[in-house]
């Protein structure tokens, strides 16, 4: 009689049982890719000179180097999280598969505590934003000893077909902060641009002479804001580069939450079938 209970207690997890446990394995694989996939990209940033640092270091160095560990420290999290989440489920360790269950819903939570925080805050984080491009532009841009920044604004209103900091067509913060506000217009000498390169469509010579205002003095950049139908200058980008990246993500925010919505789901399935996981492994199976 003993003999008999032993052996049905050694034969382990049933059909549910093992689907449960081949699920998290496979949650838990597709987990550890994605981990690897953000410790190398927050390791690449950190190292390399990618488009976001470039943009970044208009922002300031240290929310750069700030971002890449942040990306470095999540992907290690990851993996040692999918690594509790597979061994678990293999091993049918239920420590492991509780301690994974506890870290996923730390993670949960935490992502959507910082949710909600930055929601909360939006236009605080958006103002100080703008305010740190203002600067950027103002003091750093094209001079000497601010290369960094000079690429970073000139890659930005290239990928972005954006100029100057806020703003559409009329305002004084996007395009026309060049000649209104900037350290870089004033001190020019000789035939002035009245915006830089990187404002323009067309990289062409003669293009470039009448989008920078040194070719044609009655239309922008030369003249407005306010730019009429006569004074519009087509060669030029005149939409401020925060006001392009804004109207980007908000055009793409069912995009975004899609993935978010997606994200959740996942952790929420997760945690489901750990804790389930857990209740269908019996202790006496790693005892006897």
């Amino acid at each position: 009689m003993h003999s008999e209970s032993d052996s049905l207690s050694k034969m382990g997890l049933n059909n549910c049982g093992n689907f449960l446990k081949y699920s998290i394995f496979l949650f838990n694989a597709i987990i550890l890719i994605a981990g690897c996939g953000l410790l190398g990209l927050g390791i690449y940033t950190r190292t390399s000179q990618t488009g976001l640092s470039r943009v970044l270091a208009i922002l300031g160095s240290h929310l750069y180097s700030t971002l890449s560990i942040v990306v470095v420290v999540t992907g290690c999290i990851v993996i040692l999280l999918s690594f509790l989440g597979c061994c678990g489920a293999i091993k049918e360790v239920r420590c492991m598969l509780a301690t994974f269950f506890a870290l996923l819903m730390i993670i949960f939570f935490g992502l959507i505590i910082g949710g909600i925080l930055i929601y909360a805050y939006r236009d605080v984080i958006g103002q100080q934003t703008v305010d740190g491009l203002y600067r950027s532009l103002n003091t750093s841009y094209g001079m000497p000893g601010q290369e960094k920044i000079t690429d970073a604004w000139d890659f930005m209103q290239k990928i972005f077909s954006c100029c100057g900091v806020v703003g559409g067509v009329n305002s004084t913060t996007s395009w026309a902060y060049y000649k209104e506000y900037s350290q870089w217009f004033k001190n020019q000498t000789g035939i002035r641009r009245y915006v830089p390169d990187s404002c323009c469509r067309n990289q062409m010579a003669d293009n470039l002479t009448m989008c920078t205002g040194m070719a044609l003095q009655n239309i922008a950049p030369v003249k407005g804001p306010p730019v009429t139908v006569t004074t519009l200058n087509d060669e030029l980008f005149m939409e401020g580069c925060y006001s392009v990246i804004f109207t980007f993500l908000a055009d793409n925010v069912q995009i975004i939450g899609g993935i978010a919505v997606g994200v959740a789901a996942a952790m929420v399935l997760g945690m489901t079938f750990s804790m389930c996981l857990c209740r269908k492994i019996k202790d006496d199976y790693y005892f006897d």
